[in-house]
């Protein structure tokens, strides 16, 4: 189960940005400079959002809002999108390609496009009790109790 900095409510709306590799140590500090940055100005209808924005795994860029505060808005979510494309420019990433896709092996974390994990599932190399990462959680709640799970209990399964 992953630990969330934040404190945010469990009904708190998330986003999962999956870079196609780990950020290195150094590009660490300019990343989280950028989204803390960002959270510090990102509003929504010229009201601040609450929200909480956190890098797990080195990887994968995690954006949570609490909207009992403040409704995110269509123009708030393109302002993050923007930002990811911000930070795809700036450290030659993919953070927006929903291809990419990742799982865990022992502490390790290896990232593969959609099509080769196919190919892995029915070559049997990989099965259904393999640890995948859910990007596609909706809530805090979510976040922690499904993001990082089997494949047989995610959207993956699907791909079996």
């Amino acid at each position: 189960m992953v630990v969330i900095a934040n404190n945010l409510p469990d009904s708190s709306r998330v986003w999962v940005y999956q870079s196609n590799r780990a950020f290195l140590n150094t590009e660490l500090v300019d990343l989280k400079e950028e989204l803390s940055k960002f959270n510090l100005s990102w509003e929504a209808h010229g009201k601040k959002l609450k929200s909480a924005i956190e890098v797990y795994y080195n990887q994968f860029v995690v954006v949570f809002v609490d909207e009992s505060y403040q409704e995110v808005t269509g123009c708030s979510i393109d302002k993050s999108v923007a930002l990811m494309k911000l930070i795809e420019e700036k450290f030659s990433v993919e953070m927006l390609d929903k291809m990419n896709l990742a799982y865990k092996i022992g502490d390790s974390i290896l990232n593969i496009k959609m099509g080769d994990f196919q190919e892995k599932v029915r070559s049997g190399e990989f099965n259904k009790d393999l640890i995948v990462f859910n990007n596609l959680v909706q809530s805090r709640g979510e976040f922690v109790s499904n993001w990082e799970t089997k494949a047989k209990d995610s959207w993956h399964i699907n791909l079996f």
